[in-house]
């Protein structure tokens, strides 16, 4: 599918279907936050199945939060991969989001794309694409920055090597490719996360979120 596609009238009425969904299970307090930054982290170099996988087994964060060994067992054990890194990174997060939970909110004087930058400096093995995912994931009616993945970076024929929030010329060539989506978005009226849903949705054969997205789920939502 051509993600020009996407941008056509005749997805209107889904996308408004999708708003209600994401506005539905949007997190409303910050260890909601919290959970949406571990579903991004646990999607770093992982299918989509062993990316719910590995955030079902560490989801309830209490059983880990003071004990590192505990997180890197359940790591372990979801068979996710990659679990040494996978501990070191989100003990890392966990670390820094508890110190301060507020610099993980974007503030009246700073952009999507100046929060998205900072913590993708900031933040131990995750970079400009996940950092938007997680932004994503808990602001998906309202965020201004886009998860360039593979597959999106595919469709706008961009360096699928992703790119790395240390380099100044590549962050300029990853906002380049992410101001095209978000000038296609706005023309819809509608977040970049609700239109890249929805392309990843149809390539994925899906008609909604929800043979993921189920997972973060943690009271009644429309179903779509």
């Amino acid at each position: 599918m051509n993600f020009e596609d996407v941008f056509s009238i005749k997805h209107q009425s889904k996308i408004s279907s999708y708003e209600d969904y994401w506005k539905s299970i949007s997190p409303t307090n910050s260890n909601e936050i919290f959970k949406r930054w571990l579903f991004a982290y646990t999607s770093i170099h992982s299918t989509w199945q062993s990316n719910v996988r590995s955030y079902n087994h560490i989801k309830n964060f209490e059983q880990w939060k003071n004990d590192k060994s505990k997180l890197a067992e359940l790591l372990y054990i979801s068979k996710s991969g990659l679990h040494n890194q996978r501990t070191e990174n989100i003990w890392d997060f966990k670390n820094k989001f508890f110190e301060n939970p507020d610099s993980f909110i974007k503030s009246n004087s700073e952009s999507w794309v100046d929060l998205r930058n900072k913590l993708a400096l900031n933040l131990k093995g995750i970079g400009l694409a996940k950092v938007s995912f997680a932004l994503e994931l808990c602001y998906p009616n309202n965020v201004e920055v886009v998860c360039l993945d593979v597959h999106m970076l595919r469709a706008l024929k961009l360096n699928e090597q992703g790119y790395r929030a240390s380099s100044k010329k590549e962050v300029s060539e990853y906002m380049n490719g992410e101001n095209i989506w978000l000038e296609k978005s706005k023309r819809m009226q509608t977040s970049p996360y609700i239109t890249r849903c929805l392309y990843w949705d149809i390539l994925q054969g899906h008609k909604n979120s929800r043979y993921w997205s189920s997972c973060l789920e943690s009271q009644l939502c429309l179903e779509i």
